[in-house]
């Protein structure tokens, strides 16, 4: 890994291990090979030298390790000489022997660990003396042997540090009894990002390497830097990534016995990859072998033989010849206790051109079997396997990899047919369930629609015609937002259904539609949902059964009816296809947070973030609900964090929407954070995106709110206030009472830096009161820290403790952070007459506020007294005579008339 990559992706790790090295003087690093051991080490030694103290590396090579006593050159080499000249001629003798400036028969060996323990005491006293030893793994048993008493004796003198491995040498017997063990975790998803991201390589293939590599930072940087060299893939690019591992293999591969090479290819083919099966295809070496591999980290062997590293799989495939997959495959099928496994094997063993006749009835037996257990990955690789013969078999296996939410086997099917020339009709139904399969990220598979609508045409099937326009009316939509294509689309696809008697693709495209009308702000949208709810849900040509309830869950969200969407939700249990998990994770997501219930929002947000890494789905959504769950029950940095890679998946996969409500959930964290600047900035790029969108209503995106908060807070009051009344207007028909809820807030914040109390505590009554009704407490909350800010401005600091005390135990009991409101910023004062002073300035700012005289001397840490001599300063040089004067004057230059 890149060493500045490797430091970012790692500080605190090595912040860890330089915190325990200088308290301890002894500490171990220790990780599986490719985790960063030598990475972490360069940045602890970097971090001692700052420091101006003296660092010594010990290393060897897998060349070396028959060499006796390498690593101690590396030690005697840069030993000053004021420390060696201080040692008897018989070290010193010793010294030149190691450095290969005397020859001779070989040293005493107690001679030679003496001799090092003296050269470490020395010098130890002359400096504070950081002794790192790195790729113990390759040192010879002499080495070790001498580095052990001689480290394990100076402790006090110097400080040590070992690099190890855990098939390697014990941190006992290296550095003693009481050193500290570090183990060095895998790279977390969100830091395999970081590392990917550095090389410009898309978030949804960051995802996708992470999961091949389990986290093995070697492996994800030397992947990431290998795509890059080899151009930017796409975000849906199925292309292999074992060629970019390769290196690291070979290292790791070297010095073990062909017998392991034999049982990791075994394991890498099995269809039963259990030990038994292993066992039994390998022979009695099996055992130590499997022993062997997982001492090296390649692979863990509990009920299964699985690969940390998937792609390390991939590329003990890639680097083996054909003749020794073919055998393997024949050792597994002799082995094989089950006969669809042996099918398998068998299968697996030939081209298609040599598969014989007999056994393309029992691969699709064997297809029809693995789908109804439910396993369609399994059922989509057998229908591979026979698809060569026939091409139903293929349509099949892709829509079990559509099933699966496997889009690179749904397109090795697509593949297949297309170099088969299959019938237009054929390859109209793979081409859908490619573009399923894409998921969220169909937008950029939505040339695969357009060729499957022109194939479902051209082989006058309507009920195909009808499935593709509901494909490309929902990328339109859901992905770009483009309202009157997405219509067009979605009509047809009603009009074909109803034509080809499809009720399934009919009720979505029903559905669709009213979805679509609604966000138009056409009337007539709620009869066609209840249409879309009446008819019949059985599978079709679209796939979608549960599209209707899905749209109504939205349907609910939008009016605020909480409880409805949960039945809703509920009734789409249990869920088959992952990607419909995708979306009812998301979905309960959203409402546990609306809800207030930020812990089980948090754990079904980790649900759906591990899942979307094991399906490889778009990583833009679940970042987004996670963002969504941290605001309502986490932190507002990681909610940011959220936020920010919610936009850049989506900016990636040319989600328009999704971009949209990420810059939002951006926008109101940077708000809450009190980055005003940031907050509006967001806030301004979400409103001119929602009216390129067309969107027209406010409860589509609920920003409007949080935009005049930040205006206020900016000191623009007057767009502030329009930008309440605009959206105000845009709620009452339909009504939107969470929408019009979150508007009296943001008027009451108006009406608060206006001076006019009344008329903000009349507006946060009528917002409570909604908020409760609608089930919505942290919304709740946030109206009584608003109405906090109202009391202590109107000199009521009891009431104003008290309502903030009473939003405390709001947000405590959901988990969540404050979401207090912004204060103004100091760009309100810059029409002030000149001659204020930086500390003048604060104090009117918090006399704006509401603060009284103690407040202000608690806030600014000095005396009452101090505060009332600066008051009376200010009013001599502002020329008014009060409090209620000096606001007044300070609002009326922060908002001058005709602004």
């Amino acid at each position: 890994m890149d060493g500045r990559v490797a430091v970012r992706a790692r500080r605190p790790l090595v912040d860890q291990v330089s915190g325990e090295l200088r308290q301890a003087g002894a500490v171990a690093v220790v990780g599986p090979t490719g985790f960063g051991k030598s990475a972490v080490l360069d940045a602890v030694c970097t971090v001692w030298q700052s420091s101006g103290d003296p660092v010594v590396r010990l290393s060897s090579a897998p060349a070396d390790a028959h060499l006796p006593y390498v690593p101690l050159v590396d030690l005697f080499t840069v030993c000053p000489a004021d420390v060696s000249g201080e040692l008897p001629d018989i070290q010193r003798s010793t010294i030149d022997w190691v450095l290969r400036r005397v020859t001779g028969p070989e040293p005493d060996p107690a001679i030679l660990r003496v001799t090092v323990l003296s050269c470490l005491q020395a010098w130890g006293r002359r400096a504070r003396l950081l002794l790192a030893a790195d790729d113990m793994h390759w040192w010879g048993p002499d080495s070790l042997d001498v580095f052990g008493f001689a480290a394990r004796r100076s402790r006090g003198s110097v400080s040590l540090l070992a690099a190890l491995r855990p098939d390697g040498p014990l941190p006992q017997d290296v550095l003693g009894g009481d050193a500290v063990e570090i183990a060095v975790p895998a790279l977390s998803p969100e830091e395999s990002a970081a590392v990917v991201r550095s090389f410009g390589i898309p978030l949804r293939t960051a995802a996708r390497i992470h999961t091949a590599t389990g986290g093995n930072p070697r492996l994800v940087s030397d992947l990431a830097a290998g795509l890059a060299r080899a151009g930017a893939p796409a975000v849906l690019d199925t292309q292999p990534l074992a060629p970019h591992a390769r290196k690291a293999l070979r290292a790791w591969l070297a010095g073990l016995a062909a017998p392991v090479h034999w049982v990791l290819l075994l394991a890498s083919l099995a269809a039963d990859p259990s030990p038994d099966a292993v066992r039994r295809a390998a022979g009695p070496s099996a055992d130590v072998a499997l022993a062997e591999a997982e001492a090296a980290g390649l692979i863990r062997v509990s009920g299964t033989v699985c690969f940390p590293a998937p792609v390390v799989r991939e590329c003990l495939l890639a680097e083996a010849s054909g003749e020794a997959v073919r055998q393997a495959h024949l050792a597994l099928a002799a082995a094989a206790s089950e006969d669809d496994d042996r099918v398998w094997h068998e299968a697996s063993a030939l081209t298609p051109a040599e598969l014989p006749a007999r056994l393309v009835p029992a691969l699709a037996d064997a297809a029809t079997a693995a789908r109804e257990s439910g396993d369609h990955t399994r059922a989509a690789e057998f229908g591979l396997l026979a698809g060569g013969a026939r091409h139903d078999l293929l349509v099949a296996a892709a829509w079990d990899a559509e099933a699966a939410g496997r889009f690179d086997l749904a397109r090795t099917a697509l593949e297949q047919l297309d170099r088969r020339r299959a019938v237009p009709a054929v390859r109209a139904q793979a081409r859908l369930a490619v573009v399923d399969a894409a998921g969220r990220g169909a937008a950029l598979v939505e040339h695969m629609a357009e060729r499957a609508l022109a194939e479902a045409v051209a082989a006058d099937e309507p009920a195909l015609a009808s499935a593709a326009h509901l494909r490309l009316a929902r990328s339109l939509w859901v992905n770009r937002g483009c309202h009157t294509e997405a219509l067009t689309h979605a009509r047809s696809a009603a009009e074909l259904a109803g034509r080809a008697g499809d009720a399934t693709t009919h009720s979505s495209a029903l559905a669709l539609t009213a979805r679509i009308e609604q966000a138009r702000g056409s009337p007539g949208h709620a009869e066609l949902l209840r249409r879309a709810l009446a008819a019949g849900t059985a599978a079709g040509a679209g796939r979608t059964p549960g599209e209707p309830r899905r749209i109504g869950v939205g349907f609910a969200l939008l009016d605020d009816r909480l409880d409805e969407a949960g039945r809703l939700l509920d009734a789409l249990h249990p869920p088959a296809r992952p990607a419909d998990r995708l979306w009812l994770l998301s979905s309960s997501v959203r409402i546990h947070a609306l809800r207030g219930e930020g812990p089980v929002a948090r754990e079904e947000a980790h649900r759906l973030l591990a899942l979307t890494r094991e399906l490889g789905a778009s990583p833009g959504p679940p970042w987004h609900a996670a963002a969504l769950a941290e605001l309502a029950g986490g932190t507002l940095e990681q909610a940011l964090a959220y936020a920010d890679l919610g936009l850049t998946a989506s900016q990636e996969d040319g989600d328009t929407v999704l971009a949209t409500h990420c810059l939002h959930l951006s926008g109101m964290t940077r708000l809450l954070l009190r980055d005003v600047g940031g907050a509006l900035a967001d806030l301004l790029r979400v409103r001119d995106l929602v009216q390129d969108l067309g969107i027209v209503d406010p409860a589509e995106v609920r920003y409007d709110a949080d935009l005049a908060e930040a205006l206020v807070a900016a000191g623009d009051l007057p767009a502030a206030l329009r930008t309440v009344a605009d959206a105000r207007r845009r709620a009452e028909e339909p009504v939107r009472r969470g929408v019009l809820a979150s508007l009296d807030r943001a008027e009451a914040l108006c009406h608060t830096a206006a001076g006019a109390y009344e008329a903000a505590e009349g507006l946060l009554d009528r917002a409570l009161r909604t908020f409760d009704r609608l089930g919505y407490p942290l919304q709740r909350g946030r109206v009584l820290l608003a109405y906090s800010t109202v009391e202590r401005r109107r000199r009521r600091p009891a009431r104003a403790r008290e309502l903030q005390a009473e939003a405390d135990a709001v947000f405590r009991r959901a988990g969540a952070p404050l979401w207090e409101p912004a204060r103004p910023e100091r760009t309100e004062v810059r029409g002030w007459p000149a001659g204020l002073t930086d500390a003048e300035r604060r104090i009117v700012e918090l006399v704006t506020e509401g603060r009284g005289n103690r407040e202000i001397a608690a806030a600014l840490y000095v005396s009452v007294k101090t505060v009332e001599a600066a008051l009376t300063r200010i009013y001599r040089k502002l020329g008014v005579r009060s409090r209620v004067q000096l606001t007044a004057l300070v609002q009326k230059s922060a908002h001058p008339a005709g602004r």
